[in-house]
């Protein structure tokens, strides 16, 4: 990504004839800054852990039954026969197993449904990131894969800005 976006860079300032390349205007879109800080993201991201909210207590279920079974082992102590303290050896196993499973599956489920609302999210990014850049009239808008980029040509306050506007945030 970083290769090609340098690439199309250096090929519009060969083929520009010199005058035409000096008046070119380039800008930039920080995506990773828009993911932290976009009222957007910070809804996508409740609305997912509302979604996931009867699984995440499942979870904490879960952990306080491993709890439980782990202090009755402990404080029983001698007072178990073996039986017992293998059942509930087999128990518990049974339930950290069970725990494991439910809290991968749970974090691989979130991660899912929030990537697909991210790709979502980035569409909007680049519609309004698109927007701004033919209202400032620039010749070449960069998202990600530079190095360094002088806050001089980093409009990403402005989209931000515009995505908060989207959001009924007050600027």
């Amino acid at each position: 990504m970083l290769h090609r976006s340098i690439f199309l860079l250096m090929l519009c300032a060969w083929l520009l004839p010199g005058p035409v390349a000096a008046e070119a205007s380039v800008g930039y879109v920080n995506l990773a800054r828009l993911l932290q800080e976009a009222p957007q993201v910070k809804r996508i991201k409740a609305q997912i852990r509302e979604e996931f909210r009867a699984r995440d207590q499942r979870l904490v279920e879960l952990q306080n039954q491993i709890a439980a079974v782990e202090a009755r082992l402990r404080d029983a102590g001698d007072a178990l026969t073996a039986d017992e303290r293998e059942r509930l050896q087999t128990d518990l196993a049974s339930r950290k197993a069970e725990y494991q499973r439910a809290r991968n599956e749970l974090e691989q489920d979130k991660q899912l449904r929030f990537s697909e609302e991210e790709e979502k999210f980035s569409r909007i990014v680049r519609e309004v990131s698109a927007q701004v850049a033919q209202d400032r009239k620039f010749d070449l808008l960069l998202q990600g894969g530079v190095i360094w980029v002088s806050p001089r040509i980093d409009i990403t306050p402005l989209v931000l800005a515009r995505l908060r506007e989207m959001a009924g945030e007050k600027p």
